[in-house]
Formats: structure tokens, sequence, C-alpha cells
């Protein structure tokens, strides 16, 4: 009897497995792909928005006594940049070895009267 029953579990247990074991389809995978993208992306956003509100690991901006108003490259490692230190601008000359002052810069915003000054200092 045993003899007889064996060779059946044989043959039908491919047909069971067949059976139970399910196909996955095209379009559940990829609207699982697509969900977890959408959970990934909202993270990065919530992140995102938690660092500009000052909530993140980034650093925040200090408000200090120097703050760099502007700068603008000249070519090469060869910079111009306008800082403003205790109310005072100063527009500075940056390249890779050196820093120098080349103006203070009125705060009147009055193009003429800082030339003049200029030529004034200069004679």
């Amino acid at each position: 009897m045993r003899l007889l029953i064996l060779p059946f579990f044989f043959f039908a247990s491919p047909a069971f497995a067949a059976e139970t074991i399910a196909e996955p389809s095209l379009l559940g995978s990829s609207l699982k792909m697509i969900a977890a993208l959408a959970v990934v992306i909202g993270i990065l956003l919530l992140l995102y928005a938690a660092s500009r509100k000052g909530f993140g690991v980034l650093p925040q901006k200090k408000n200090g006594l120097i703050q760099v108003l502007e700068t603008r490259p000249l070519g090469g490692r060869k910079f111009l940049c306008v800082v403003k230190v205790r109310g005072e601008e100063l527009l500075l000359g940056l390249s890779n070895d050196r820093i120098e002052c080349l103006s203070k810069l009125s705060s009147n915003g009055k193009f003429a009267e800082t030339l003049q000054q200029v030529e004034e200092d200069r004679s």
C-alpha cells in the first residue's frame, strides 16, 4: 500500500506547489514601487522644509559682526568681495595668497560723491 501512495506524492507535489505559488503581477509590483518612491520623496521634502525652518541638521547662517554682501569672480582664483564690518562696507580683493582692502565704500549710495572721495584720497 505504501508503494502505491509514494509515487502519487512524487507526481502530485509539483501540481500542488504550482497551485499555491502565484506569479506576481506587474501592476502590483509597479504600484508598490511607486508607493515606496512617494514615501521616500515625501520624507526628503519634509526634511528639506524642516531644515529651511531651522529645525534641521544643516548649519544656520550666524549673525555676527562680519557679513559677506556679495562676491564676484574675476577669473582664475581671483574675486572681488563686498563685506560689511561694524556698519562699514569694504571692497576686498581676494586671490590665492592675498586678501587686500581695495576701498572703503560709503553707505550713502551716491556714486559721484564716492568717486570724488576716492580721488581726494589719492591726491
